[in-house]
């Protein structure tokens, strides 16, 4: 296991409370939900369009775009969909609660994920200790659940 790759997963991991924190915050001060997701949407869209212009990396041709199966192009989808959880359910059962239930969604699925090497990734089966891991992030799930 790399350590600096690691690291930054857990970097990562600390940011992403106050992206659903914010963009819920904003919702209620501009009393819009969906316009509070756009906002925060045009924020990352303008932070990769510099990347773009300052990246070497050619982009790909549309003849390359084409050819990628559809699926692969839901990932904003998706992150949209944990935007839309984030403004209606954390102001209502709150941050901690709505991150237990975020981060033991993700642990479940991605152990389904690994166990098959879905998407071309490595086949990591499940075990005992990784059954074990589970049953206690939803044990702690249960006690953030049951304040």
């Amino acid at each position: 296991m790399n350590i600096i790759w690691t690291l930054l997963a857990f970097c990562v991991g600390c940011f992403i409370p106050f992206q659903g924190i914010i963009t819920s915050n904003l919702s209620q001060k501009i009393e819009h939900p969906f316009g509070a997701a756009f906002i925060n949407f045009i924020g990352g869209a303008l932070l990769f369009s510099l990347a773009i212009m300052i990246s070497p990396v050619a982009l790909p041709t549309f003849k390359k775009i084409s050819s990628i199966p559809w699926y692969l192009f839901t990932g904003g989808v998706i992150g949209s969909l944990f935007i839309f959880g984030a403004l209606f359910a954390l102001p209502k059962i709150g941050s901690s609660t709505f991150f237990a239930q975020v981060v033991l969604g993700q642990l479940l699925m991605t152990l389904i994920v690994d166990h098959y090497g879905l998407f071309n990734l490595p086949i990591h089966k499940i075990d005992s200790l990784r059954v074990i891991g589970v049953a206690m992030l939803i044990f702690g799930a249960f006690l953030i659940l049951k304040k």
